[in-house]
């Protein structure tokens, strides 16, 4: 991979700016940039320098610096001070392609034309300032900050050594997380598709995700940021799991297979079958819910796992179990709790409610320190109240209470074999 300073192309002639003597300046790397063209996330689609510069390319992630940060970019050009080095890819055409540096650039980009203001020591009053007040105003400023020197290296090379300068590279600053890594490795219209159905604020996949078709509201599903391409991944694990992938490298080992594709259909179509079955089996929404594995359940709903649980039924008869069971003084389980009981149908998740200390003595005196199980089987012997256990007569599940009349002392063998027997 061959890296050269902007400065020592531009006086090689290599590349043309607008004053040889500046080096590359904001007012190179602005030149052309239009706004409109910006929504945060689309690929190529957002250019600086005259249209020379693609200043995020395919590889590159969304649109993540925060307020604070997109401001103390523009704060550090105001003070006249080093903004970090920033990487181009030449690709030999008279165009590059930003490798490093998107979010400074872009926070540039927006303040030169006009999108937020900030305030400095710089300006002569304490209130934050656009870009335009300072060209009418401020002239001077304004011209300073057009003729700020940016550190620009251009690198050159074949795809896979830029895309490994780019890991490289980015583990300082806002550092890329595992999609984001991956995403640089499998660009193309699939991978274009994807993020505009599931990395972005109005793709479908998102929509799906926070909002209850059933009334509207936001009530989201998935935990992380679509901004982040953590929807995305959700979405590629769940898929990748359909189509037997295992193990860490499972939704690496997805993308490989799809990354050629002309879109991203087949992905979305899985997504939102999971979702559009959350949505039809659970219609009153919990904030538990969000998070859940919920590509994990459907596959195994589909097969047919869950056949005897409450998840089975219908929407109706869900809702009207959820009542029950938030209502019965038995259970001590929170909401999630009860989600997980409706889906697994496992009462470990209820939390149901243990006997007391003083009924269990009561009782264990009642029983002469014997288990009648053990009793039965011809088996008298007498045990400590600490190796004997409290146990419903009646399980919760035929109707049975938490109250001495329903308590029984077992042998910790003969209470992990009774089970729901009575």
């Amino acid at each position: 991979m061959q890296v050269k300073r902007i400065r020592d192309l531009i006086k090689e002639g290599q590349i043309q700016v607008i004053d040889t003597e500046k080096g590359f300046t904001i007012r190179d790397l602005t030149s052309g940039y239009m706004k409109d063209s910006d929504d945060g996330y689309t690929t190529d689609s957002v250019f600086g320098f005259d249209g020379k510069l693609n200043i995020r390319p395919s590889y590159q992630r969304n649109s993540v610096y925060s307020q604070p940060k997109r401001d103390a970019v523009i704060e550090t050009v105001l003070e006249d001070c080093p903004l970090n080095t920033i990487y181009f890819v030449d690709k030999e055409d008279g165009t590059f392609e930003v490798l490093d540096g998107q979010q400074r650039i872009l926070s540039i980009c927006k303040y030169i034309s006009g999108e937020f203001a900030v305030a400095s020591d710089v300006f002569p009053t304490d209130l934050p300032q656009d870009f335009q007040n300072l060209v009418f105003n401020m002239h001077d400023i304004s011209d300073k900050i057009m003729d700020y020197e940016l550190e620009v290296y251009v690198c050159k090379g074949t795809p896979s050594e830029k895309l490994k300068w780019f890991h490289r590279i980015n583990t300082c600053g806002e550092p890329l997380n595992e999609q984001e890594l991956r995403n640089s490795s499998y660009t193309g219209k699939w991978l274009s598709d994807a993020k505009a159905r599931f990395s972005s604020k109005n793709g479908r996949g998102v929509i799906l995700a926070d909002t209850n078709p059933n009334n509207g509201a936001s009530e989201p599903l998935l935990n992380g940021s679509w901004n982040r391409q953590e929807y995305l991944e959700t979405a590629l694990l769940w898929a990748a799991r359909h189509e037997g992938f295992t193990g860490k490298n499972a939704i690496e080992e997805y993308m490989l297979k799809h990354c050629k594709d002309n879109d991203a259909s087949a992905l979305w179509q899985y997504f939102s079958c999971v979702l559009e079955w959350v949505r039809s089996k659970f219609t009153t929404y919990n904030k538990t819910m969000k998070g859940l594995d919920w590509g994990a359940v459907y596959e195994d709903y589909t097969k047919g796992a869950f056949d005897n649980n409450i998840i089975h039924k219908s929407a109706d008869e869900i809702n009207k179990d959820i009542i029950n069971l938030m209502s019965d003084d038995e259970i001590t389980a929170k909401m999630k709790g009860i989600v997980m009981y409706i889906i697994y149908g496992d009462e470990r998740y209820l939390q149901l409610r243990q006997f007391e200390e003083k009924i269990a003595r009561i009782v264990y005196e009642k029983q002469k320190h014997k288990c009648p199980f053990c009793v039965k089987d011809g088996n008298n012997k007498e045990y400590a109240f600490k190796e004997m256990q409290a146990d419903h007569v009646k399980p919760w599940s035929k109707g049975g209470k938490t109250i001495e009349e329903n308590c029984q002392m077992l042998c910790s063998f003969h209470n992990n074999q009774k089970g729901n027997i009575w």
